[in-house]
């Protein structure tokens, strides 16, 4: 797991080595462990590598690498978990290794395969491989965006980076603006090309990008999921044992290192299913899997007064796996405002309400204690449908277009479950009858409810209850004259075109509401973003992020299944469930309520972020913003204070993380214009003295 980047001059003119170096170690919190550089003066070429030391510490794995007798040079993010096999099965047609590395596979792999390499690959990455011979340059992210990349491409430059900071660092002539309008955005960045840095392309997911010299530049889409779904089990007791195979051996792949690792334990199910499936007596245990002496050690972040504490959840599986325990205490009355400044710089993104500062701190934790690969729940969510909206799509399929009453009732007492007991702040708890079920659904299809009347409503109660309903229009987002924070951005500041129509066409249309609901989450509209920023908040005290429900073959797996194996017999997640029975302790295994690692920002504007949204929101630089109305802002915060309606308040978050973003932008700017003013300066005296003498 590294930070990597590359500049190629198109006119071939020599790159600069200072200029290059600064640009390397831009992402130096990426990799701590070393630097590299690597220039070809007769293309005009450079790459730069900052090193976090996983796999072969030693100097034979350093980056840039070369391969072939100097002709392939690759700078790598992201680890292969499967490069052992593909090592051996390379190795059988004749290529050799000189480390033990996978970037030295991946670099073969290439050569083998060329971009067919990249179904070959169990993992995640971001890589770049240089061929002098042609003078091209090829770069790959993986199939679901994992590890970050980002290219500018101009007349005469094209310049990539694992950051967008790192574009900052670039000598004023090929550096880029900050994009106003996609800051007045304010929400999903990853699903589309545009960044909030001027003519920034964001390589999206299962993407890659050739260059060649003398040619245009080509992105092509290499990976679509909806295209490598397979039939599953009939039966229901089949496709749950191969889903516990997947997922075990998923974890199995990913515990490839020769650093210690651990998992970050929140408490719900899915990464408490990850530590219960490592420290169970069916995980596959092998000498041969290059894997660390020590990987059971689990860290927990405590909310200290806050019903976002989930450690009590946490204990029960440290108990019931005797893994090893650190626990990481954040006060909600008592938070550092340079922290949580630091874990806003990082994300390097414009959240909805949440700074990060948890699972920030978490990562950090680890890195004090000496932990540089985390395993992680990323992705059980979205794949097998843990959130509050995603009972509500499976309903559809319950009502149309042959209503299933049995099928509605117990998908409706799963979202009930969901909204009872223990839930986060802000979570709106609610008493679901298939009245208001059926309403919120269906709030306009008069003809789809006299179905459902006959149906699924047969009681005399809810049939009444039916009748009573009106033939209206769809619900306004809004009623008329209430604020939304849309209302505060100054004119000429619309908001960019929605997800390209590629993104939403990748959708299948062919499948279960709940199905394709499921496909735009973990694609388009929430994992990207969950991916973005966790893979920010970890690399920045350089700590890797494994994530076994992303495995490729879990996750084509997952989707091929039909929607009552995810939702079901009053559960969410209910495949996941279901194998890990006997494996995971049963208070976590049918927990209903969900929480995970969002932050009490309700609590915190109340108390610990108080002074600090304040200070902010009277600051100069907000006041005076030309993309918000920095006053207006200030007045309605102030007003929620006064009236102690801390939940409105929080509606200015988006813009005093949009400021902290915009300044942590421009001062890597202003530091490397001045770092370059000063070596100029030597320079020149330099050259003075010289002529002098």
């Amino acid at each position: 797991m590294c930070g990597i980047v590359g500049w190629w001059n198109k006119t071939q003119e020599p790159v600069d080595r200072a200029a290059l170096t600064r640009f390397t170690n831009s992402v130096a919190h990426r990799g701590p462990d070393g630097s590299g550089i690597y220039v070809d003066d007769n293309a005009g070429l450079g790459l730069g590598h900052r090193r976090l030391s996983i796999l072969d510490a030693s100097h034979a794995g350093h980056q840039p690498m070369q391969y072939r007798n100097g002709r392939y040079s690759i700078v790598f993010n992201g680890e292969i978990y499967n490069f052992l096999e593909l090592r051996n099965e390379l190795e059988k047609s004749g290529f050799k290794f000189s480390s033990n590395t996978d970037t030295e596979v991946v670099a073969a792999a290439y050569v083998k395969w060329g971009e067919d390499c990249q179904f070959r690959f169990n993992g995640m990455w971001a890589f770049a491989i240089w061929d002098s011979y042609e003078q091209e340059m090829f770069l790959s992210r993986d199939r679901f965006g994992v590890k970050p990349l980002f290219f500018k491409i101009d007349r005469t430059h094209v310049v990539f980076a694992s950051e967008l900071k790192a574009f900052m660092a670039l000598p004023p002539g090929i550096r880029p603006d900050i994009d106003k309008s996609m800051i007045a955005r304010m929400k999903n960045q990853e699903s589309t090309d545009r960044t909030i840095l001027k003519n920034v392309i964001n390589l999206n997911a299962g993407h890659c990008l050739r260059v060649r010299q003398g040619r245009d530049p080509k992105v092509r889409r290499w990976w679509h999921t909806s295209q490598h779904l397979e039939a599953p089990p009939k039966s229901y007791i089949d496709q749950v044992e191969k889903f516990k195979e997947l997922f075990f051996d998923s974890c199995r792949l990913r515990l490839r290192s020769d650093v210690e690792i651990a998992t970050a334990l929140s408490g719900g199910l899915d990464s408490s299913s990850i530590v219960s499936a490592l420290h169970s007596p069916e995980f596959p245990n092998s000498s041969s899997e290059r894997r660390p002496a020590e990987y059971q050690k689990s860290f927990i972040l405590a909310y200290t007064g806050s019903d976002h504490d989930e450690s009590a959840y946490a204990a029960h599986v440290i108990k019931h796996t005797g893994s090893d325990a650190f626990y990481c205490q954040l006060d909600v009355n008592n938070l550092r405002v340079e922290e949580v400044r630091s874990a806003i710089r990082s994300l390097e993104a414009i959240q909805n309400a949440e700074p990060m500062i948890g699972p920030w701190k978490i990562y950090r934790e680890m890195s004090l204690n000496g932990i540089n690969v985390s395993l992680d729940g990323h992705g059980g969510d979205e794949l097998l449908a843990g959130y509050l909206h995603h009972p509500e799509a499976a309903l559809v399929d319950a009502a149309w277009p042959w209503p299933n009453p049995a099928r509605w009732r117990d998908v409706l007492s799963v979202e009930q479950g969901m909204l009872e007991g223990d839930v986060a702040e802000g979570t709106k708890r609610r008493s679901i009858s298939n009245r208001t079920a059926i309403q919120r659904l269906f709030p306009s299809r008069s003809g789809l409810r006299n179905r459902l009347v006959k149906n699924i409503g047969r009681s005399p109660p809810l049939l009444a209850a039916l009748r009573r309903l009106k033939h209206s229009t769809n619900n306004k987002l809004r009623s008329q004259g209430a604020h939304h924070w849309t209302d505060w951005l100054k004119e000429g500041q619309a908001t960019p075109e929605p997800i390209s129509d590629e993104f939403v066409s990748l959708v299948p249309h062919k499948t279960e509401n709940i199905t394709r609901c499921l496909y735009r989450d973990f694609h388009i509209d929430i994992l990207p973003n969950i991916l973005r920023n966790f893979d920010r908040v970890s690399m920045a005290h350089g700590v890797e992020s494994r994530a076994p429900f992303l495995d490729w073959r879990l996750v084509c797996y997952a989707f091929s299944l039909p929607g009552a194996s995810k939702i079901g017999d009053r559960f969410s997640k209910r495949i996941l469930r279901d194998a890990m029975t006997g494996i995971l302790p049963e208070v976590i295994r049918t927990r209903k309520s969900k929480i995970g690692f969002a932050s009490p920002m309700r609590a915190w504007y109340q108390h610990g972020l108080k002074e600090y949204v304040n200070d902010t929101l009277a600051s100069q630089g907000f006041l005076t913003s030309d993309i918000w109305d920095g006053s207006a802002i200030r007045a309605f915060t102030d007003d929620c204070y006064r009236r102690e309606n801390y939940d409105q308040a929080i509606e200015s978050w988006k813009f005093i993380q949009a400021l902290e973003l915009i300044d942590s932008f421009k001062e890597i700017g202003t530091q490397v214009s001045d770092r370059q003013t000063a070596c100029d300066m030597i320079l020149t005296s330099n050259t003075l003295t010289n002529q002098n003498l």
